[in-house]
């Protein structure tokens, strides 16, 4: 497979999952969200809930798995980095939101979509989600917050 299907099919996958969170996350009965980096206590929780429930696919400094970025022999894409390097901080708080709660092919509408990455919708409530991402956004640079800040500006967040 050429390196401009792959893009293409990840630009894809994108589309659908921007799509995808926004109709569940406007749906009856799921709040809009935001994010909260400058929470110390609502972050100190987060902390928490990543060491037990994503560091052990994400990474202890968010680091990810090596080779994020190409499929492995399963035909599934390793772990991504949460930190600044990976591409987190490229969707609003309702996208990561949706991610995390619903996995990429609940977030997407594509139950058919495999990953690695579970739903976690069972597992944590909406409040520990918004921990774990608030979490993982307080450990951006600065500039990296201010420009995740503005696309949630144009996407409508809060």
């Amino acid at each position: 497979m050429t390196r401009v299907m792959i893009l293409a099919g990840m630009a894809a996958v994108l589309a659908l999952v921007v799509w995808g969170a926004g109709w569940m996350m406007d749906g009856p009965g799921d709040p809009p969200v935001s994010l909260r980096a400058d929470d110390r206590a609502l972050v100190a929780q987060g902390q928490g809930i990543y060491r037990q429930h994503c560091a052990a696919c994400h990474g202890d400094r968010l680091e990810g798995q090596p080779e994020w970025r190409t499929r492995g022999a399963d035909g599934l894409l390793p772990a991504p980095p949460h930190d600044a390097t990976g591409h987190t901080w490229h969707h609003p708080d309702a996208v990561l939101v949706a991610l995390t709660k619903y996995g990429p092919g609940g977030a997407t509408g594509n139950p058919d979509y495999r990953s690695n990455m579970p739903a976690y919708a069972e597992v944590l409530n909406d409040d520990e989600i918004v921990a774990v991402l608030s979490y993982i956004k307080a450990q951006w640079p600065p500039e990296i917050r201010a420009r995740h800040d503005e696309l949630n500006d144009r996407a409508g967040a809060d």
